[in-house]
């Protein structure tokens, strides 16, 4: 290829992957970015430019459809989407040259010489029925997982054809360079699906195989069913994940990235509405994301179950749909995130202040909240069996809202019991405690993380850091204290039955300074109890030594020590809590965070970071002080720096010994709406289905595409999130069948 052809080629791609900017059709015209959609059963719907501009065809242009027997070629269907793109100003993906579960059955049956001249002559005919081709998926679902490709390449002899697989993917490069013969100048796109997180890295790992070959790969197609995910019921995968999947997708392939097969499976519309807000806004506003296909869009036709991941039913547009429709008339409006430390894993929080109305910039800085004592038994039951929420609602559920992180805060705290408990002997109180419990898990199902007990050790006088002991009968009715902490192991026990989801912490301060912590102490005696603590929380004090100009921040190095000692002897996950500087200097105040913030961000112990500095402390006269500024340098800088802000080792929810979970009951397929799933399955030939994932407890894990049971299996056993060895149990959302997968780590 010449110097000009060339420069002329990485022009175009920089053009056609960068701006698509034109008048036509769609909700996204004029917009960076295409908002397109496919095929409906073979056709498209008369509304279809109303939103749409860009169309993929579902699957009229696989080899399949096209050459049913081989020489003879039918475009018809094709040429539908390939004709509706031209005439209307839009944009066309061609899916699919190369894919294994979409290849002719006649080629099933040829030799290694004729299966690559099958698929040369296939390839020809496609250049010449479409030679000025926009956008090609050239290769689709290759990823090797085990032994089994993502698509079924083995059942004909084209790796074999194109030449092998010696776990280097070669035939993949063949198809790519194939391609890049015929189309000079069209983007030429790796697809495949699960590569937002069950096999994101294998997804990355084929991507930088067939590059360092020289495949001449333009971009990288990520399928996006993975949309709901997260934690038990139906939650949408976090915009936290995303962004930073997406980055390390990007960073690590050196490509651009094309949403492909967007959807989100669901009867319940506001769940779907909350979905896309989560994502499209994410999506469209980040850079190197150079379009987004959604995977159907008339309710009743799509792929998924009962094909509700439509967003048109019964001719009315659900809400998910008409949110689009104003989102994409100010794209720049929506932020897509939450506070400085958005797309960490690791928490950057904040505390509401007792009687504070929850500040309006609140999102601006923070991305996980705290009550102060607003939620606290003093607080809300003052007299027995009358209960005042309305400050720890106005918190959780603003919270819920705005998909904030919200930490109860505390189930048990010595010194923020009601006074009426004073008086009861010791079953009266147990029947308290355990009304208490009953009441909070009624009110606040979900919260990300609960403070069972806070302040619970004793200090070196013997005396319990909180108040417990002094005036009722909260440490007999709960089992004692031998010098084991038991009140505190009963009292996991008794939230975990309650939050089986929630992260339970213990939350305590330290009177060594980081030596000897008692806290830790006690976290040791109840696990060697079974009590299902998930985390430790630490108060932050002291943290400035001496006073006036004398005054210094405390030292990063004995921080350090202390935190590996803790972590050390009770391996698990830290959290920093109320960690404030209290001064009018500003910078006394700014050295302090400069200090103690990266430390925390870059431990590998520590989860998250609260601070207890209302915005007045950090904000003064609505002017951001040193320290504030200092914060939002450093995540900008730092976000992305894989030492930072990412909390590896999973934050585990430790179970009880006796189990009460769905997966030990014979299974019933339910519905997003509490439903069993209808009868109605609608399979195509070789079809990817989605597959619900949970753990023996039956949490579930997230959702995982697969075209059978056993290839859900084999994708489950080398997936990065099932993290432990044990049984892990396979929904079918298409059937509703569900099946036990024993996973070896």
């Amino acid at each position: 290829m010449s110097i000009k052809s060339t420069v002329f080629k990485a022009l175009a791609f920089t053009f056609a992957a960068s701006t698509f900017s034109f008048a036509g059709v769609g909700m996204a015209d004029g917009a960076a970015k295409f908002l397109g959609n496919i095929t409906t059963a073979g056709e498209i719907p008369d509304d279809f430019g109303t939103y749409w501009n860009q169309i993929t065809a579902e699957y009229e242009c696989v080899w399949i459809n096209v050459e049913k027997e081989r020489g003879k070629y039918d475009w018809s269907g094709c040429d539908l989407a390939y004709n509706w793109a031209k005439t209307n100003n839009a944009h066309f993906t061609f899916h699919t040259l190369l894919w294994g579960s979409q290849k002719p059955e006649w080629l099933n049956k040829l030799d290694v010489d004729e299966t690559k001249k099958a698929f040369t002559d296939w390839l020809d005919a496609v250049k010449e029925h479409y030679p000025d081709l926009e956008m090609i998926e050239v290769v689709n679902e290759a990823v090797k997982s085990n032994n089994n490709y993502h698509s079924n390449f083995k059942t004909s002899k084209l790796i074999e054809a194109l030449g092998g697989d010696e776990g280097d993917y070669k035939f993949v490069v063949t198809a790519f360079k194939m391609a890049r013969e015929r189309w000079p100048e069209a983007i030429l796109i790796y697809n495949d699906y699960n590569t937002i997180l069950w096999q994101k890295n294998e997804g990355i790992d084929l991507i930088k195989k067939i590059k360092a070959q020289g495949a001449p790969v333009d971009a990288y197609g990520m399928q996006f069913h993975e949309t709901t995910l997260q934690g038990s019921g139906y939650q949408g995968l976090r915009s936290t994940t995303l962004k930073r999947v997406l980055h390390e997708a990007h960073e690590q392939t050196g490509l651009p990235i094309y949403i492909t097969q967007y959807d989100v499976g669901t009867n319940n519309d506001n769940f779907q509405k909350e979905c896309y807000q989560e994502h499209i806004p994410l999506l469209i506003e980040t850079e190197y994301v150079k379009g987004i296909t959604l995977w159907g869009y008339i309710y009743g036709k799509t792929w998924l179950t009962e094909g509700n991941s439509g967003l048109i039913k019964d001719g009315v547009e659900r809400p998910a749909l008409t949110w689009l429709k104003e989102y994409f008339k100010s794209p720049n409006a929506v932020r897509y995130g939450h506070g400085i430390a958005d797309g960490a894993f690791k928490h950057l929080g904040n505390m509401i202040a007792d009687n504070q109305e929850i500040p309006e910039d609140f999102q601006a800085y923070w991305n996980q909240v705290s009550p102060e004592n607003a939620c606290t038994w003093t607080v809300i039951e003052k007299e027995r069996g009358k209960y005042d929420w309305t400050g720890c609602d106005n918190v959780y559920y603003w919270a819920q809202t705005k998909k904030v992180s919200f930490n109860f805060r505390s189930l048990l705290w010595g010194t923020h019991t009601p006074n009426w408990l004073n008086n009861l002997d010791v079953d009266e109180t147990r029947k308290a405690i355990e009304n208490w419990f009953d009441k909070a898990a009624m009110r606040y199902p979900e919260p990300y993380m609960i403070e069972v007990v806070n302040g619970g050790s004793r200090d070196s006088y013997g005396h319990y850091h909180s108040g417990f002991g002094s005036d009722n009968k909260i440490i007999e009715a709960l089992g004692g204290d031998n010098d084991d902490y038991k009140f505190i192991a009963t009292a996991f026990k008794m939230a975990r039955k309650r939050w089986p989801h929630a992260i339970l912490t213990l939350n305590d301060y330290d009177d060594y300074g980081w030596k000897n912590n008692q806290g830790a102490e006690v976290i040791k005696k109840i696990q060697e109890q079974g009590a299902p603590v998930d985390a430790y929380q630490i108060i932050f004090a002291p943290l400035v030594q001496g006073s006036g100009p004398e005054a210094q921040c405390f030292s990063s190095e004995r921080i350090q020590s202390g935190i590996q000692e803790i972590y050390d002897k009770i391996k698990l996950p830290l959290f920093i809590t109320e960690y404030s500087v209290g001064t009018n200097n500003d910078s006394l105040q700014k050295a302090c965070y400069s200090e103690h913030i990266p430390l925390f961000m870059e431990s590998e112990y520590i989860a998250g970071v609260a601070l207890n500095e209302s915005n007045s402390g950090l904000i003064k006269d609505g002017v951001d002080r040193p320290a504030m500024t200092w914060l939002k340098e450093y995540f900008n800088e730092h976000f992305y720096d894989s030492k930072n802000m990412w909390y590896e080792k999973g934050i585990e929810r430790h179970p009880l010994d006796s189990l009460d979970s769905i997966a030990l009951e014979n299974p019933i397929a339910i519905d997003d709406n509490g439903g069993k799933f209808g009868n109605k399955i609608r399979l195509e030939q070789n079809s990817l289905q989605n597959y619900d994932v949970f753990d023996v407890q039956g949490v579930r894990l997230g959702k995982l595409s697969a075209y059978s049971f056993n290839d859900a299996s084999t994708k489950l056993k080398s997936a990065s999130n099932a993290k432990t060895s044990g049984i892990y149990f396979l929904l079918s959302r298409t059937t509703g069948k569900m099946r036990s997968i024993r996973v070896a780590r």
